[in-house]
């Protein structure tokens, strides 16, 4: 552990819990919620598809999600700044995992494409337990084990996502014939009542979070965010990670763009959508752990580069060689460049902020990644309509290409005071 948190564990809001305690209760609830909510997710595309006006799909998605992305972050940041300024991490997580439960009820009964977005927003503001749960992480882990813990939570995050993948793909096979067969119900119909079954998930974890979690933080100086925080090293990897999202634009399109390389014939349209979504979360959630544990050993720097050299390849791969194998090796990329870059990113700017503020900077930088993801996706969905979706991986190709270029101007070092 460094010096200066050294100092801060001998002055504490609340009785310091154990890392290992944390570390698994917080992963336990990140299962369940990432179970629930992707049991929607791995059906959105064609949920928004069946919804959307005929040809339109992508910009639909790219609009709802990109709505979606940028209140994400922008809660985050909020949630950031007021938990460090009332020292309180815990009613922030719990409350966002209900805020996250009660969207998917809305989802379930949204009449046209329209009512999707204030379900969306919900969803996402849900996210707000993102930057309090991140610094309570980084509270309690030393510097040797920081990267491990944020790897280990995203592979939570990715094996229950996963474990959601495969209980929706066995709902669309076999309990939505069943509800066709006894009740008439059409697709659309069978997808609202597997939105409905998503919510169970995310409420016991929320309840998990509730009974287990004591909140905590450490206490330094008056709570207030200051711009002196921002070293020249974490300026440039906000900026450099604002680039970058802007790359990378939702999912959503990435999955129902490579769906459609992933047709089997005797099957439903849904299930490409369902196998994309499947085989990127499964690369993730294989590799996030990994990946954060090799961050703690060569650095944060080298890994994130890694990641960003796996979301490239993935993004040439769609632009010059789209087809049913190189399009599998593509989302295999594209998983494994996200457990690179999202627990070295949040490792990085934990250890490159003041811990007195590192809730708010955490939030800040998801502020600026949110600012950045509304246009991404925007733009992406409407380029895909008007040129051709090879013009929306070509401009990620190039903004990523940007991003590993000035990563190299950041240091690893200890945090300023």
């Amino acid at each position: 552990m460094m010096a200066e948190e050294q100092e801060i564990m001998q002055d504490l809001v609340g009785e310091e819990p154990k890392e290992r305690h944390v570390v698994q209760t917080f992963g336990v609830a990140s299962f369940l919620n990432d179970m629930g909510s992707d049991m929607v997710f791995a059906v959105w595309p064609f949920f928004v598809a069946l919804l959307a006006p005929p040809g339109l799909a992508p910009l639909i998605l790219g609009i709802v999600d990109g709505i979606g992305d940028f209140v994400v972050n922008i809660s985050k940041g909020f949630s950031g700044f007021i938990s460090d300024k009332i020292q309180k991490r815990k009613p922030f997580i719990w409350s966002g995992y209900f805020m996250g439960a009660s969207s998917r009820i809305i989802y379930a009964f949204s009449p046209t494409w329209h009512w999707l977005v204030p379900a969306k927003i919900l969803d996402r503001a849900g996210k707000l337990r993102g930057a309090p749960r991140d610094a309570m992480v980084a509270d309690v882990s030393t510097h040797d084990t920081r990267g491990r813990n944020f790897g280990v939570l995203r592979t939570a995050d990715h094996t229950g996502a996963t474990a959601g993948i495969l209980f929706a793909l066995a709902f669309v096979l076999f309990v939505a014939p069943w509800l066709a067969l006894t009740y008439g119900f059409d697709l659309l119909a069978s997808l609202r009542v597997l939105f409905v079954i998503a919510a169970i998930p995310t409420v016991i974890g929320a309840c998990i979070i509730l009974v287990r979690i004591t909140d905590y933080r450490k206490e330094v100086g008056g709570h207030i965010f200051r711009l002196s925080g921002i070293n020249r090293s974490l300026a440039i990897f906000m900026a450099l990670s604002a680039i970058f999202a802007l790359a990378s634009f939702s999912w959503s399109l990435v999955t129902f763009y490579a769906g459609l390389f992933l047709v089997i014939p005797t099957l439903d349209p849904i299930f490409g959508v369902i196998l994309a979504y499947l085989i990127f979360t499964l690369a993730a959630a294989l590799t996030s752990a990994p990946l954060g544990a090799l961050g703690d050993r060569i650095g944060r720097r080298k890994t994130m580069l890694f990641g960003f050299l796996f979301f490239g390849a993935m993004c040439a791969i769609f632009l010059f060689t789209p087809n049913f194998w190189t399009v599998i090796c593509a989302l295999v990329f594209y998983g494994v460049s996200i457990g690179a870059t999202v627990p070295m990113a949040r490792s990085l700017v934990s250890e490159l902020s003041p811990v007195d503020v590192r809730a708010s900077i955490l939030g800040l930088y998801q502020m600026l990644i949110g600012i950045a993801a509304l246009p991404a996706s925007v733009i992406a969905g409407y380029l895909w309509v008007t040129l051709g979706p090879s013009y929306t991986f070509g401009l990620a190709l190039i903004l990523t290409a940007i991003a590993a270029l000035l990563l190299p101007l950041v240091h690893e070092s200890t945090p300023s005071d």
